[in-house]
């Protein structure tokens, strides 16, 4: 039974739990309120006109209806605006817009309407006037959807509502949710929106391909297209339907026709029409390459009347206008081969993002990047791991660039690969990409993923049917990036054998590149990510290895190595910063969500790694870079920190004799001294929490020095967006680690507010066990349990030092963990004493009580963001990428 129990600390711990309650209800509130913030990122451009527009180009024959520019919105948390569309919101919600659209008489009678949206993230939902219209998932692949007869009516009240909503899953998305340097979620819609005015009979798409080429002597183009619709009355002549499909050929620059198919009849099976292939041989065509990109103007028709003659030609029903361009890519003896010539890809990797439109980028923000990149001397660009907006492609035609375009499957586990509903979604994308862009000239190769867990059997099925399905829709390599450096099962499945590099170190990038090309060197072997991450403004000379010096030496260096090598191409990671989806660990920025990998800034200010990566690409001497005089030193905080705690811990050892009894009595023998506190309350309050705060500030010493050295591993990085489910708390737990003074003084107020706590629960779990505790005992248990952390103080100050020896690391954890246990075990002990019950039940429940705890956390984790899928990806990802 508790006897005597004291006045004093009740009031006091009142007042704690009620300022601890207030700043946590503060916290929710400001998260809530950052949350909140509707922030969108306005284009709002027209769409271009013209057969460079980037997708159904504009002929004589349709004529599209311009959805850019101002639409009300209505976010589903009740907020509501306008916006000028095409534009990005940078939050995370479901989003209605509206406006209306006038339809004149003319236009129902003349017209199908199609839905044409270039990109749209990540659930998208169409509604005309009440009536459904389409459903979509994927944000950065295009769609068109038919828009039924009498839809539309005469007038402007025809209501258009589209709802966006960009909520990923860990599960089912694609991309996955919460990419540790991923891009950013960008909602909305981002791209041009149109309706596409077509002919009731139509081309509904067409494939071009080039089947044969003779050198410079010829080449045969065969065009497929595939017929849409019907006319009110199909014109006839003896008996026969007259609807046919022939195109045409014209040279870019001087306009004149160089090649006409014949006219190949239409044919029906069932209620829809055969597709249909018409042949033209082109006698000296004009090669198309990075250094000489040839293009010429392909116009295909949908035409009235079979035989055509001075005085009876046929009539164009429908003309379906695009760009194209001949040239030969083949894979030859491990080498790419262009037009007939080796050729080596000089890359870098694009993001579509910028700090003042996000990825709703306007068109000569587009084209001023691909100039950047032609004047840096590249002659590939691989899309920051999504489909680009058409008009990039466009660019590419034009400029001379290969185009890596693929799969925004990025870090996908093999469980999740496999699962039928994701495999489906990955095929409707992969489809989608294709039938848009493979009539760009450009497109060097599909990719189908990056990162994903090819090192495991499981991943192979998935592979196998994703590659079947780019190869029956098109001829061009098909790659995903790799960085299972050992053991990886699917890279057999592809065209090229591409890896991501992640080491910095020159010679263990040597080692593994050769070990890459000694498994694969039969396949063109290419390195599809290659970067170092800067510190912004960072100008102290390579010795720093965050400064921009560095990043232009890690260049220079590694290009010597791909080089030496004979790598058939190397893609810099990246071309330009841009804003992650989570806040990243490893670089110390003011803006951990802002990605500096680029050789230019986001705002394209160009870094001197860019000029030092043109004289690589162009085979140009580059000036000498200053080494500047950074030097690697440990924090001394932890030292200054650590001998403040020490003294103040001889201090009141020394100072207070009865401090210095209670401490010893309770480390010598803990059962009498949890004992006479309860029966004689010889602790004073004051003693406590000096204790507890020392402790406190000892262990909030040992987090830091732990955190501050892994700051830059990615595996920490990634477990903290998995544990810490809201960004604005990782936000805030990069910017502590590092700091390190900070990071002490907050661990220190939060390991506190936790004995607080746990005060509480003492408090609250006694009626259970039908003992009368009272504050100030349920303190003193807290508090007194904790004096074997003191052994961390001197550890603290050296820990950081210590495991930089790789050895240590390990010891390390071993130790901090033998001493949380052994705390753990004084703590129930005192509960048992003050609860009154036999210490092994104390022992049992409480042991059982934390495995249950933990084991609910788990599966709480493992519901809502598939836990155990994502740390088996994570350890199979270190065990065979190194």
């Amino acid at each position: 039974m508790l006897r005597n129990s004291p006045k004093l600390g009740s009031r006091t711990q009142a007042h704690i739990f009620r300022f601890s309650l207030s700043v946590l209800v503060l916290s929710l509130i400001l998260a809530v309120s950052a949350l909140a913030q509707h922030r969108f990122l306005e284009n709002g451009n027209p769409i271009p006109r013209g057969v460079e527009a980037g997708f159904f180009g504009d002929s004589p024959t349709r004529s599209k209806l311009d959805l850019s520019g101002q639409w009300s919105y209505a976010v589903e948390d009740g907020a509501s605006g306008t916006v000028r569309l095409p534009a990005a919101y940078d939050f995370v919600g479901k989003v209605s817009f509206t406006r209306n659209i006038d339809i004149t008489g003319d236009q129902l009678d003349k017209y199908e309407f199609h839905f044409v949206m270039l990109g749209s993230n990540y659930n998208t939902e169409v509604i005309v006037n009440g009536e459904f219209v389409t459903n979509h998932a994927g944000g950065y692949t295009s769609f068109i959807a038919p828009i039924t007869p009498n839809t539309f009516q005469v007038g402007s009240n025809n209501v258009i509502k589209v709802v966006t909503d960009n909520h990923l899953n860990a599960r089912k998305s694609i991309p996955l949710r919460s990419m540790v340097w991923g891009w950013r979620n960008y909602g909305g819609i981002l791209r041009d929106v149109f309706i596409l005015c077509t002919p009731k009979l139509f081309i509904h798409d067409v494939a071009l391909r080039v089947p044969s080429v003779r050198d410079s002597v010829s080449a045969t183009i065969t065009a497929t297209a595939e017929i849409h619709g019907n006319l009110p009355s199909a014109p006839v002549s003896d008996g026969k339907e007259q609807l046919g499909f022939s195109f045409e050929v014209f040279d870019k620059i001087s306009g004149l026709s160089v090649g006409k198919s014949s006219i190949v009849p239409l044919k029906k099976q069932g209620n829809d029409w055969k597709k249909t292939t018409a042949e033209i041989v082109l006698n000296e065509p004009k090669l198309w390459s990075p250094d000489s990109p040839e293009l010429y103007l392909v116009k295909c028709h949908l035409v009235n009347g079979l035989q055509q003659s001075k005085e009876k030609p046929s009539t164009v029903i429908d003309e379906y206008d695009l760009n194209f361009g001949i040239r030969t890519v083949s894979l030859s003896g491990g080498n790419i081969i262009v037009n007939g010539k080796k050729t080596t890809l000089k890359g870098v990797i694009w993001q579509e993002d910028h700090p003042t439109w996000g990825s709703s980028l306007p068109y000569e923000e587009m084209e001023k990047d691909i100039v950047l990149m032609k004047s840096l001397g590249a002659n590939a660009v691989r899309f920051g791991g999504h489909p680009p907006h058409p008009y990039m492609l466009n660019l590419c035609d034009r400029y001379g660039l290969f185009a890596m375009v693929e799969l925004p499957m990025v870090n996908v586990p093999a469980n999740v690969f496999q699962q039928e509903d994701f495999l489906d979604l990955a095929t409707m994308n992969l489809k989608e990409m294709i039938v848009r862009d493979r009539n760009h000239a450009s497109v060097f190769a599909w990719g189908i993923g990056d990162q994903f867990e090819s090192a495991n059997p499981v991943s192979r099925g998935p592979v196998e049917s994703l590659v079947r399905t780019a190869k029956e829709l098109d001829s061009r390599p098909v790659y995903f990036a790799s960085r299972s450096l050992q053991n990886d099962v699917c890279i057999d499945l592809v065209d090229l054998a591409c890896y991501n590099v992640s080491v910095n170190d020159a010679k263990v990038f040597k080692r593994q590149l050769q070990d890459w090309k000694e498994q694969h060197g039969s396949k063109p072997i290419i390195v599809s990510r290659l970067g170092v991450e800067v510190e912004h403004g960072n100008r102290n000379g390579y010795s720093d290895p965050l400064s921009y010096e560095a990043q232009a030496k890690f260049y220079i260096q590694h290009f010597d190595i791909i080089k030496s090598l004979e790598y058939d191409g190397a893609f810099v990671w990246s071309f330009n910063d841009w804003k992650g989806d989570v806040p990243a660990l490893t670089v110390s920025s003011r803006d951990p969500w802002m990605h500096n990998l680029g050789l230019v800034s986001g705002q394209r200010e160009k870094r001197i790694a860019y000029e030092a990566v043109r004289s690589i690409y162009r085979s140009e001497k580059f000036v000498a870079l200053p080494i500047g005089n950074y030097s690697s030193t440990a924090p001394m905080i932890y030292v200054l920190a650590g001998l403040v705690v020490l003294i103040g811990v001889a201090y009141f050892y020394n100072a207070s004799r009865r401090f210095r009894e209670n401490l010893n009595r309770s480390m010598m023998n803990s059962y009498n001294f949890f004992a006479d506190v309860r029966d004689q309350r010889i602790v004073s309050v004051i003693h406590s929490t000096i204790l507890g705060f020392i402790v406190c500030v000892a262990l909030a010493i040992v987090a830091s020095s732990i955190l501050y050295h892994f700051r830059q591993s990615w595996v920490l990085d990634n477990l903290l967006s998995y544990v810490l489910v809201y960004d604005n708390i990782k936000e805030s737990m990069v910017y502590l680690v590092w700091n390190p003074l900070k990071c002490i003084a907050y661990f220190s107020v939060l390991f506190f507010l936790c004995l607080l706590a746990l005060t509480g629960l003492l408090l609250a779990l006694s009626p259970l066990f039908k003992a009368r505790m009272y504050p100030y005992h349920a303190y003193v248990v807290a508090m007194w349990s904790t004096p074997p952390m003191l052994i961390l103080v001197p550890v603290g100050m050296i820990l950081f030092r210590v495991m930089e020896t790789s050895m240590y690391v390990v010891p390390s954890f071993i130790l901090v963990a033998a001493l949380l246990l052994w705390v753990f075990f004084r703590l129930l002990k005192g509960v048992s004493i003050m609860y009154e019950i036999r210490a092994t039940r104390a022992y049992v429940l409480g042991t059982f009580s934390c495995l249950a705890v933990l084991g609910l956390v788990y599966m709480y984790y493992d519901y809502t963001q598939s836990t155990s899928t994502y740390l088996a990806f994570m350890y199979d990802v270190m065990m065979k990428s190194q």
